[in-house]
């Protein structure tokens, strides 16, 4: 059976705040870090991560890249051939309802900042081509949202493989070490890979 994802599941499955914690309450209904028991999301700007704490110290995580260029592929994104942050969300409640509602987005708690943020497997038109900067780190996420709510096995019975390899491509696992090669020999010789990609009308990123 395929596992449920956002909206239906309420939870990531690899970052549970309530899975982190004996005490279930997460943010806003917490209003305390668990760690040193200052207040939690007082202002709008304050960051709240994993629903739990007020800062990467409490978290026991490491310090934020401070450019999204440094940040890992899950907490940044293109747009007009830039890279930016994603929209960050404290709170599963902080999500606008159109956005919830949608089927084509699905959420996740980055592991970067501790924040959720929003992936949308719907390719709009501003994306029909996409520019590759690091093979390792875009061409999973680009195999990952290409696949949309698909389920593994699906995809593998049509492509004639078996699913633990068409995994092993997203988590960047496959040829893992080819890829970060190649992505180096490009760098020396200045160029980047590209794709054209198969858009929607009315896409959003």
């Amino acid at each position: 059976m395929a596992e449920r994802l956002f909206p239906e599941r309420q939870r990531c499955n690899r970052l549970d705040p309530a899975r982190r914690s004996s005490h279930p309450a997460a943010f806003p209904e917490r209003q305390r870090c668990k760690a040193c028991g200052k207040g939690l999301g007082l202002r709008a700007q304050d960051p709240v991560l994993l629903g739990l704490y007020c800062s990467p110290k409490c978290a026991k995580v490491a310090e934020q890249a401070t450019r999204p260029e440094d940040a890992p592929r899950e907490c940044r994104t293109q747009r007009d051939d830039k890279w930016v942050w994603k929209r960050r969300y404290r709170s599963e409640g902080e999500i606008p309802d159109r956005l919830r509602s949608d089927v084509s987005t699905s959420g996740y708690w980055c592991g970067h900042c501790g924040h959720l943020h929003l992936g949308h497997t719907r390719v709009g038109e501003r994306e029909r081509f996409r520019m590759f900067e690091d093979l390792v780190e875009d061409l999973p996420d680009l195999l990952g949202k290409l696949r949309g709510q698909a389920t593994h096995k699906q995809v593998a019975e049509v492509a004639g493989i078996r699913p633990i390899r068409l995994k092993g491509l997203e988590t960047g696992v496959e040829h893992l070490e080819g890829l970060k090669t190649l992505s180096k020999v490009l760098r020396v010789y200045r160029v980047r890979l590209g794709v054209a990609m198969p858009t929607a009308k009315g896409g959003r990123r």
